[in-house]
C-alpha cells in the first residue's frame, strides 16, 4: 500500500517530531511505502494564511491576542543566536536524514489543490483534532482526501477532555468516514463515543519503536557529565524546579535542562539550548533520572526505562495525555499535581510496567496493521 499521513510537525518542537517519524518508521516496518504530507501547520514560518484555514470555531479575546503576538514573541525570544542556527539545521537535519515527506503545501489551498494520491489515508498522532488550533482543523480529519478513499485515524489526540458543543457536528460528521479510529488517550475513546462512534485506544506511536529503534537514530552530545538529573518541561514551573532540585540532592548529581527553545535560561542547570530530536534522544537514553512536564517526556522516560516524575499543572485541562498513559502501565505514581509533596521513595521497579508496556504495543501495531488492511 501507498500511504500518506498528515500530522504536526516542523514546528520546533521534539514530540511533534518525534511522533511523526515513528508513525512512519512502523508503517514501513509493515512492508508498506509510507510518506508524511508536508501541510505546514500554522505555526511553522512557512505556512500562509487564507480565508479557508481561518479557524471552524470561535475564540475568545485572550486566545485571538495570544495567537497574534506568538511569532512575535517567538522572534524576540530567539534574536537569531548562533544556538538558535544551530538548534534549527539539527531540525532540519533529524527530518532530511530520517523521514519521507511530500512536497511541502504552505497554504490549505494548495493541499486540496494537489495532494499525492495514497491507496490510504491517516490521520497521525499528536494533537491534530484539538479544537483549540488557531487554524482550520479539517485538513486533519482528512476532509481533502478524495471520496472512496480508505481512511484510518492512529493516536490521534483531541488535546482536552471534552469537545465544545459547537465543535462535535464537524467532528462527528468527518470522523464517520473513517474505517478505523485509534486515539491516543482512553478519555478520546469517550468523546468519540459521545459522537456515536467507535474508537480504539492505542499507544502512541512513539512507543512502537523500541529503545534500539530509538537509538539508531541518535546524535551525541559533547561537554556533559556521564551522569544528570534531566529536567524537559513545557512551561515554567517553580514546582517542576523543586522537584528537579530535591532528586538532584538526593541523588547528588548536577541537572542537565534541555531548552523547548534556543532562549537563554539561568545558571541553575547546565542549559542545552540547540538539541535537535537527535540529540533529545540521547539526552534522555544517558539520564539518570528525570523530571519532565512534558507528553513525550513522559514516554520517552518510560521507553528508556528511567526513573522519572511528571509534572502536570493544575491550571490546564489536558493532563489526560499523561494521565492516560501512567495509568495504562501502572506507573501513575510517577505523575505529580504541582503542590504535591515531594515523594520519599525515588526507586523504581519497571519490571511490570514493560511487560505492560510490550503487550500494548502489539495490541497498537495489530490494530494498525488491521487498519490498513481493513
Amino acid at each position: 500500500m501507498r500511504i500518506g499521513i498528515i500530522t504536526i510537525l516542523k514546528v520546533n518542537n521534539y514530540g511533534a517530531e518525534l511522533q511523526a517519524y515513528a508513525l512512519q518508521a512502523v508503517i514501513k516496518k509493515l512492508g508498506h511505502e509510507a510518506e508524511i504530507i508536508d501541510y505546514l501547520f500554522y505555526k511553522n514560518k512557512g505556512h500562509k494564511k487564507t480565508w479557508h484555514s481561518k479557524p471552524l470555531f470561535k475564540f475568545g479575546f485572550k486566545k485571538r491576542v495570544s495567537e497574534r503576538l506568538y511569532p512575535i514573541l517567538t522572534r524576540m525570544r530567539e534574536r537569531k543566536s548562533d544556538a538558535y542556527v544551530r538548534r534549527l539545521a539539527n531540525f532540519e537535519q533529524f527530518h532530511h536524514r530520517n523521514t519521507s515527506l511530500s512536497k511541502p503545501f504552505a497554504t490549505i489551498d494548495e493541499l486540496y489543490a494537489s495532494c499525492p494520491t495514497y491507496d490510504i489515508y491517516v490521520s497521525g498522532s499528536d494533537q491534530v483534532w484539538n479544537p483549540g488550533i488557531y487554524s482550520s482543523v479539517l485538513p486533519y480529519l482528512l476532509d481533502f482526501a478524495p471520496e472512496g478513499k480508505r481512511k484510518i485515524a492512529y493516536a490521534s489526540s483531541f488535546g482536552v477532555d471534552s469537545l465544545p458543543i459547537e465543535a462535535r457536528m464537524v467532528y462527528q460528521e468527518l470522523l464517520s468516514k473513517y474505517a478505523a479510529i485509534g486515539v491516543r488517550e482512553a478519555n478520546g475513546v469517550d468523546i468519540v463515543s459521545n459522537l456515536g462512534l467507535t474508537a480504539v485506544n492505542v499507544l502512541d506511536p512513539t512507543l512502537l519503536l523500541t529503545h534500539e529503534d530509538w537509538m539508531k537514530v541518535s546524535t551525541g552530545v559533547d561537554g556533559l557529565p556521564s551522569q544528570y538529573v534531566l529536567i524537559y518541561e513545557i512551561t515554567s514551573s517553580p514546582y517542576l524546579m523543586d522537584i528537579a532540585r530535591d532528586v538532584a540532592k538526593h541523588m547528588r548529581l548536577p541537572m542537565v535542562r534541555i531548552c523547548k527553545s534556543a532562549s537563554k535560561e539561568d545558571n541553575e542547570a547546565i542549559n542545552v539550548l540547540d538539541a535537535g530530536p537527535s540529540e533529545f534522544l540521547w539526552l534522555m537514553h544517558k539520564a539518570s533520572f528525570v523530571v519532565t512536564s512534558s507528553f513525550h517526556g513522559t514516554a520517552f522516560s518510560v521507553n528508556f526505562q528511567k526513573p522519572f516524575f511528571v509534572i502536570t499543572p493544575k491550571r490546564k485541562d489536558n493532563n489526560s495525555r499523561q494521565r492516560s498513559l501512567l495509568n495504562l502501565l501502572g506507573l501513575s505514581h510517577c505523575l505529580l499535581s504541582e503542590g504535591d509533596p515531594v515523594p520519599d521513595d525515588m526507586n523504581f521497579d519497571y519490571c511490570d510496567a514493560i511487560c505492560r508496556l510490550n503487550e500494548e504495543r502489539e495490541k497498537s501495531i495489530s490494530f494498525l496493521t488491521n487498519a490498513i488492511n481493513g
